[in-house]
This record gives C-alpha cells, structure tokens and sequence, in this order.
C-alpha cells in the first residue's frame, strides 16, 4: 500500500504530538499548533489507510526550507514512511519556491543520515554537542532541491 504525503491539518495534531512523544526531543502538540498556524512553519504527514503514521515539521523563508523534525511511528518504520514524506514534503516545498533545504542529526542516527543521503542531503558541518540527553554531537546537512 502506498504512502499518502499531505498537508497536515489541525485535527491531525493530537496524532502528531502522540507520534513525536516517541521522539528523543518531542514537539508537544501545542508546538506543531503554533508552526501550523505561523507564517513560516510547514508541517507534513504520511498517512497509510487514513491513519497519520509520520510527521515533518518544517520551516521555509526566502527560498530556504529547514527541517526541524521528523518522526515515523514506531510501528510504521522501515516501511519506507519516512522516505515517502521527505520526498513528498521536498516536492511540495519546492513548489512553494525552496531552492535548498538544511538539516541537523544526531552523529549516531545512522539510520536517519543514511536515509537524508540516500535523498541527496551531504554533510556540510558538525555542531559539538549540540544535542543533549544524551549529549551528542548534531551534523548539519544540505541539499539543493531541483
């Protein structure tokens, strides 16, 4: 069955906010309510048989977009949920005007940094100790959307 990528909706956060506490560093539901009622804030969600399995938060400015978050249920990964709304959430981004998109992980999410490579995202940078609990070092990473 495939994924269905979209825009998330206000009746989606409840799903959204249950998903991110899944999360290392969760946005809470009050969070993804203020980035999908700002001006700047995109936010994204996979969706398989009407059920929200995954979410990107992301901001977009001047033709930059940055991910901030992206959070597949557990019982949803290695089913290509997050691929299918990276890629989904890249299209429609660029279609708002996005040029390039940056990126920060956790050095020791190898998962994540190879999925981001597998979509062309290339470390550019490393932030020490930018994450905490635990502490760890975040990669920044860049892609020119085309």
């Amino acid at each position: 069955m495939e994924w269905i990528v979209r825009s998330a909706r206000k009746e989606d956060l409840p799903r959204c906010a249950a998903i991110e506490a899944t999360a290392p560093d969760p946005w809470t539901e009050s969070q993804l309510a203020e980035e999908l009622a700002g001006g700047c804030g995109r936010l994204f969600v996979a969706c398989r048989e009407d059920q929200v399995q995954g979410l990107a938060v992301f901001q977009l400015a001047a033709g930059e977009a940055s991910l901030n978050a992206l959070t597949v249920d557990p019982a949803a990964r290695r089913q290509g949920a997050g691929r299918a709304l990276l890629a989904g959430a890249l299209a429609a981004l660029h279609a708002e005007g996005a040029h390039s998109c940056f990126l920060e992980v956790r050095a020791g999410n190898t998962a994540a940094r190879a999925l981001y490579e597998s979509l062309g995202f290339a470390a550019v940078g490393v932030r020490r100790n930018f994450y905490q609990d635990p502490a760890e070092n975040g990669v920044v990473m860049t892609l020119t959307i085309e």
